[in-house]
């Protein structure tokens, strides 16, 4: 074994490497996390602006402002379905009232006859000498009044029987367009604030959640940190090694501290020195291997929790189209629909007012014409029994006037007859136009007010939305930040594994060298020396010094029963050295 060994030299310089590949990989992924762990603060900021957006006092108001105009929505259709049916009973009494006064003013038309042929005889039964002329005056300038009152109000009749005919087509029209889509615009409306609702609480479920995975993501890179520390350790169990090897091909080439030995010595400090150092190799290889596959672990963790963090947010403040804050997106495309279609409401609505409007002087009119009509019926009627019982007593010559009397007063009383019924027409159609006016729920200030609550709601909304998308922008670039550095630490630390494979086959290769190697039995003692003068007061960590008694004990037991020396530079005592340093 004497003389200069180049697989000796290999190893050394292999290792030599390792230790410092070792030094810059486990610092830079030491940097890079907590480089990380700044970002990943600026998360947990940007989390709590978020869920303090979403459950705001901004928002909730403007919830609460939608959630009554979802409300007033399926009111307004309701009362134009309601509005619909009065108008079209208003329709079916005024068409009924109609027939009747055409009807009256069809039976004037005898009674104007009547009137002109009483004229006619008054004339013949005055020059038998009998005035009937006053009689006819009266009747004729009542019949003329009744025909005026009549037409008068047929007249305003007609017109409201127009404005209502407009005002129901403008109804039925306006239903069939928008009907559906006032109640479904509700459902719209209550669907999106029903997801804003549901939103908010897995905001709450979301903070829960986030904690969570920001306390296994702190603990993982905590973890993946300290574990990271455990490379200054491998690298001064490598330096230690390393030491050892040098004064092994010191011991072979016979120079320094192996001047001077015997070939025995030689042979037995070189068996020494190569078991001593495969072990502790291995055990290094061994260590590094846990601590790579824990940080490997710890990083990995890091990687799916934050993109689990990432996800949970996504997946609540985007919409089905990825788009932050387009369910508000949705909301302010139903909140123009709406207001569109309370445009659409209120000019249907005129028709409704006009009609409300013509209505109470209309009926008004109608019932005083129907009051005036009964008291000039009644005066016709008494006029003509008056005339009729005159003409009696005169006898033959008065007797076409009796007959003219009868049936005026025939003819009166068909015209009352028709009268009496238009008072309970009227009566119902003001009964009936009572719900045009319920509440003044429809009236165009009402649809103002909606208008301004809805347009200040849709602001806040969209303020909102702004900041929420502001704030998820910003969160999502930091995320990827923090997991473009996670995954930097992974690519820096991926070589671990070959590193710990390296100092394992340095291990074996030494192992191997002396697997068939007896040990020289006399020069026990000068080994033992040599290695506790110039290996054992290099250690600084129990776990060494326990691998270099077990090792040593099994090949030189005798020596190894003798108490150790103590060494003067021995760093610290055993009982504190579980530390790294």
């Amino acid at each position: 074994m004497a003389g200069h060994d180049p697989a000796l030299s290999r190893l050394i310089q292999a290792l030599e490497g390792t230790a410092r590949e070792i030094d810059v990989t486990f610092a830079r992924a030491g940097s890079q996390l907590g480089e990380g762990l700044s970002l990943f603060a600026g998360l947990k900021e940007r989390l709590m602006t978020l869920s303090s957006e979403l459950s705001g006092p901004e928002i909730a108001r403007a919830g609460t402002t939608l959630s009554g105009l979802a409300v007033e929505l399926r009111a307004i259709n309701d009362g134009l379905l309601q509005e619909t049916g009065v108008l079209q009973q208003l329709a079916a009494h005024s068409k009924d009232a109609s027939q009747t006064l055409q009807r009256l003013l069809g039976r004037m038309r005898p009674i104007i006859f009547l009137a002109r042929s009483a004229r006619i005889e008054a004339v013949s039964v005055q020059a038998a000498g009998r005035d009937f002329g006053n009689f006819t005056s009266e009747i004729v300038a009542l019949t003329t009044q009744a025909q005026r009152t009549i037409q008068n109000c047929a007249r305003d009749h007609d017109h409201l029987s127009m404005l209502l005919g407009s005002a129901l087509e403008a109804q039925r029209e306006f239903e069939g367009q928008y009907g559906l889509a006032l109640s479904g615009l509700a459902g719209k409306l209550e669907q999106t604030l029903a997801e804003v609702a549901a939103r908010q609480q897995r905001g709450v479920v979301l903070t829960s959640d986030a904690a969570t995975h920001s306390g296994k993501i702190a603990m993982a890179a905590g973890g993946a940190i300290i574990s990271l520390q455990s490379g200054d350790s491998i690298r001064q169990q490598l330096e230690h090694a390393i030491k050892a090897l040098r004064l092994l091909s010191a011991v072979a080439a016979g120079t320094g501290p192996g001047a001077g030995l015997g070939d025995e010595a030689r042979r037995g400090a070189d068996i020494v020195l190569r078991r001593l150092e495969a072990a502790q190799l291995q055990e290094s290889a061994q260590t590094l291997a846990q601590d790579a596959d824990s940080i490997e672990a710890a990083l990995a963790l890091l990687a799916g929790d934050t993109a689990g963090l990432l996800d949970l947010v996504r997946s609540l403040y985007q919409g089905d189209g990825g788009k932050s804050g387009s369910f508000l997106d949705d909301l302010e495309a139903d909140l123009a629909e709406a207001s569109d279609l309370l445009a659409k409401c209120n000019c249907a609505r005129a028709g409704v007012d006009r009609v409300n409007s013509a209505m109470s002087t209309v009926l008004e009119t109608c019932q005083d014409t129907v009051a005036a009509l009964a008291e000039t019926v009644s005066s016709i009627v008494l006029i003509g029994m008056n005339a009729g019982l005159r003409a009696a007593r005169i006898g033959t010559g008065g007797r076409s006037l009796v007959v003219i009397a009868q049936e005026l007063k025939s003819a009166a009383d068909q015209v009352a007859t028709d009268a009496a019924q238009l008072t309970p027409t009227f009566a119902r159609m003001q009964e009936t136009s009572g719900g045009l006016k319920t509440g003044g729920r429809l009236d165009a200030a009402h649809f103002t007010a909606l208008n301004e609550a809805m347009g200040g709601s849709l602001s806040a909304m969209r303020q909102t939305g702004d900041r929420l998308g502001a704030t998820l922008d910003q969160l999502t670039r930091e995320g990827g930040g923090f997991s473009s550095v996670v995954a930097a630490a992974r690519l820096s630390f991926s070589s671990a594994g070959a590193m710990s494979d390296l100092i394992a086959s340095g291990a074996a290769e030494l192992d191997r060298s002396v697997a068939d190697v007896a040990m020289p039995e006399d020069p026990g003692a000068t080994v033992a020396g040599l290695i506790e003068r110039h290996v054992w007061p290099n250690y600084t960590m129990v776990g060494e010094r326990s691998i270099h008694k077990a090792i040593v004990g099994s090949i030189l037991p005798a020596q190894a029963s003798a108490k150790a020396p103590v060494v003067v530079n021995a760093p610290m005592k055993d009982d504190a050295e579980d530390f790294l340093f």
